[in-house]
């Protein structure tokens, strides 16, 4: 029934190209040479990479040792900048106290004004800038009452200052030190009679420094507090 269709099947079987009888002759041979040349060039070309490579690795090789043999053999040593010179350094300073008052000894060299109280010689002296503008009477401590000496400056001043220990009324009266005053002959209340008045030029107050009346009112109103006071 089906004899007609083989006729016109196509063969599906390979050809198989044989050499001629005789000949010997291999038909891919040449495509077998052609790949076989190419992997002999890829090779060589290989070879000639590697062969370039390994002579740059050498010269750097070269190059590097030879920078290494230039190097001195001791180590390196840096300049140290120039020693520079030490500054003295000044040793710290105490803290300065206040100290009392200190006046020049010789008043002829002082500046400024200054009450100086001689107590040998019972004198008072107003000093300006070197020279005497008054000069007064005076009566020191008694024995056992005496006047302190050294530097002072006068603390305050009171027209009319009262003693509570000596019941008195001192006109006057400058604070030099502690409860010591510069001031005029005392009297007691509601009366007029000066104490000690009899006795100027010689010791006889409780420690305060008297001046004679009219002349305690001048050196209170020509002294201002401050100003120095020199006992001796």
């Amino acid at each position: 029934m089906y004899a007609h269709l083989d006729s016109v099947q196509p063969s599906t079987k390979e050809t198989v190209v044989r050499p001629k009888p005789g000949t010997g002759r291999d038909p891919y041979a040449r495509d077998r040479r052609a790949v076989e040349g190419g992997s002999e060039m890829r090779t060589l070309f290989r070879s000639i990479i590697v062969a370039a490579a390994l002579a740059a690795l050498s010269v750097t090789v070269a190059a590097f040792q030879g920078r290494s043999e230039a190097q001195p053999a001791h180590p390196a040593t840096y300049a140290s900048p120039p020693p520079t010179k030490a500054t003295p350094q000044d040793p710290p300073r105490p803290r300065l106290q206040p100290a009392p008052a200190r006046l020049n000894p010789d008043p002829l060299h002082a500046t400024g004004d200054l009450l100086e109280v001689s107590i040998a010689h019972q004198r008072l002296r107003v000093w300006r800038d070197g020279r005497v503008v008054y000069r007064f009477v005076i009566s020191t401590g008694r024995p056992g009452y005496e006047t302190p000496t050294g530097h002072y400056r006068i603390l305050n001043k009171i027209s009319n200052a009262w003693s509570r220990k000596w019941s008195v009324w001192m006109p006057w009266a400058m604070r030099w030190h502690n409860g010591y005053f510069l001031h005029q002959l005392p009297h007691k209340p509601g009366s007029t009679v000066n104490i000690g008045a009899t006795k100027l030029g010689t010791p006889d107050s409780h420690g305060c420094v008297r001046v004679n009346v009219g002349d305690a009112e001048t050196l209170f109103r020509w002294t201002s507090v401050g100003t120095p006071v020199w006992v001796h």
